[in-house]
């Protein structure tokens, strides 16, 4: 066991230092599992360490002399933080947000790498997979409620996932959510034996809810090549003599 633990020695939130929000960090040099970790800072402090920007990078490194890996507080949570693109909470019902026509296997983050779908049609029967944002795929867009029917429309044109979103929103409202079996029968329909991208996708969470995107990645990663629920983020540090 070679990972170590950082987390917040605060427990009341940011601190103001001359009208700027400075998070406070401490290493701990106890070697355990990442949930035991959480579980550590949780009762002794706030949570294990958010990062937001370099600043943040900076102060955690001042923390320590340590070189090596810290268990920080970014993970995958492969079940549970896909969201669809559309976040418009009126245009979903009860749990709709919640619709799941996932491929038997499916959804696996091979390679550590998939956090955006696409639908299935032919012999797949409309059924999901998760798959590399970066890759190139037809894609369906919706296009509004007429006469109380959502519409939608499939584009022909190979994009990736984040450049098929920007143009559904340009065009239309934005790329497909699919709410229950019966949307989900129109897109397949409107699909044929094609493979499309759809609105869901995830990001990687924070272990205290923090919606930070700010990323600090070596080179390389993040590539766990596994097939795992759950996979948790270190901070290697390194040190120069």
């Amino acid at each position: 066991m070679d990972y170590w633990l950082i987390f917040f020695v605060f427990t009341g939130g940011l601190l103001d230092v001359a009208s700027a929000q400075i998070r406070q960090y401490y290493f701990l040099n106890i070697p355990v599992e990442w949930t035991t970790a959480q579980t550590i800072c949780r009762t002794n402090s706030t949570d294990l360490a958010t990062i937001e920007n370099t600043a943040d990078v900076s102060a955690v490194l001042s923390t320590t002399t340590y070189a090596g890996k810290a268990w920080i507080g970014l993970y995958d949570d492969l079940l549970n933080s896909w969201r669809w693109s559309l976040n418009d909470s009126s245009f979903y019902g009860e749990r709709e947000t919640e619709f799941r026509n996932w491929q038997s296997g499916q959804p696996n983050n091979l390679n550590g790498q998939q956090y955006c779908v696409e639908l299935v049609g032919g012999s797949h029967n409309g059924t999901w997979g998760d798959i590399e944002c970066t890759a190139t795929r037809h894609f369906v867009c919706y296009n509004g409620t007429v006469n109380g029917n959502v519409s939608y429309v499939k584009i022909n044109n190979y994009l990736t996932w984040t450049e098929a979103q920007r143009y559904c929103r340009e065009h239309h409202v934005d790329l497909a959510s699919i709410r229950n079996q019966t949307e989900n029968d129109i897109i397949t329909n409107l699909t044929g034996s094609d493979f499309v991208w759809i609105g869901l996708h995830r990001e990687k969470v924070w272990s205290d809810g923090s919606t930070s995107l700010f990323r600090h990645w070596a080179t390389g990663q993040p590539n766990s090549g596994q097939e795992r629920s759950y996979q948790h983020s270190q901070l290697q540090i390194n040190r120069t003599k």
